[in-house]
């Protein structure tokens, strides 16, 4: 299925976004909160759109044909492909930008799923305005180290080579990559793993844009790239206990309107 460069929608049909829900191993107390908010946001909307990272870490579709390497993945990847395949075969369609975690998701997933696949930037034409939708992490280009990774590890010599290996391996790998991402994290400026607006507002010019809606930095909120034109970021997801030992989950998305976007949060 090649991905989508551009779209336009129904001006009837507010679509919403999401991001960065990082369901896993990492975090089990996320899942079922997350499951429970996608069913209401799937009765709302005829569009969804995911922006990336809604696995804390995707090493290959073949994940889903066994279930004691992350399990707790597994367990949510089958839950959410059920909940969009029955969406967009009924009243609606969904679509996914790869992010920095689950770049490689694949043609089963999106069989599964129902998902139709994005390109890395793709515009999105809607209420005679049009939008440029990311995940994002390209935009952060102030941090060289992870754009060397992220160059390495879109290669498709690099993804063939590396799918072909067992998934014992590429679990192995994932781990010890995530180990060293959170180390590399703690030794950098917070500024450099944001995105860089000039380039933000390069991209959004080069594409006649009215503004930008990504995710990926951690970051919720609106920012002003230049007069008129606005950068959006969709918030992140995550789940703990409270005092009482009762899982506290907080997470949001963004409704594009006729009006313009609205960011919603979710607790």
């Amino acid at each position: 299925m090649k991905p989508l460069s551009s779209l336009v929608l129904d001006d009837a049909s507010e679509p919403l976004f999401f991001s960065d829900v990082h369901l896993g191993e990492e975090c089990p107390l996320l899942t079922e909160p997350f499951l429970a908010w996608l069913d209401e946001a799937l009765a709302s909307t005829h569009t969804l759109f995911v922006l990336g990272d809604l696995f804390n870490a995707w090493i290959g579709d073949d994940l889903l044909k066994q279930d004691h390497l992350y399990p707790e993945t597994v367990r949510a990847a089958k839950a959410v492909c059920q909940k969009l395949k029955a969406f967009t075969e009924s009243k609606g369609a969904a679509y996914f930008v790869a992010g920095n975690r689950d770049f490689l998701m694949g043609q089963d997933f999106f069989k599964r799923s129902g998902l139709q696949p994005l390109a890395e930037e793709c515009l999105l034409q809607f209420a005679g305005h049009r939008w440029l939708l990311c995940h994002g992490d390209h935009l952060c280009i102030d941090d060289q180290a992870h754009q060397d990774l992220r160059e390495k590890l879109l290669s498709p010599a690099w993804q063939a080579e590396f799918l072909a290996k067992s998934l014992a391996s590429r679990a192995d790998f994932a781990n010890s990559l995530r180990e060293k991402s959170q180390a590399a994290k703690a030794m950098k400026a917070e500024e450099i793993m944001d995105v860089n607006a000039q380039e933000c507002l390069r991209r959004v010019h080069y594409h006649a844009c009215i503004g930008l809606i990504h995710g990926h930095t951690h970051r919720p909120g609106n920012y002003p790239l230049a007069e008129d034109t606005m950068r959006w970021v969709i918030p992140d997801w995550h789940a703990s206990h409270s005092d009482t030992s009762t899982p506290h989950y907080a997470g949001g998305y963004l409704r594009l309107t006729r009006k313009g976007p609205e960011l919603i949060q979710v607790s």
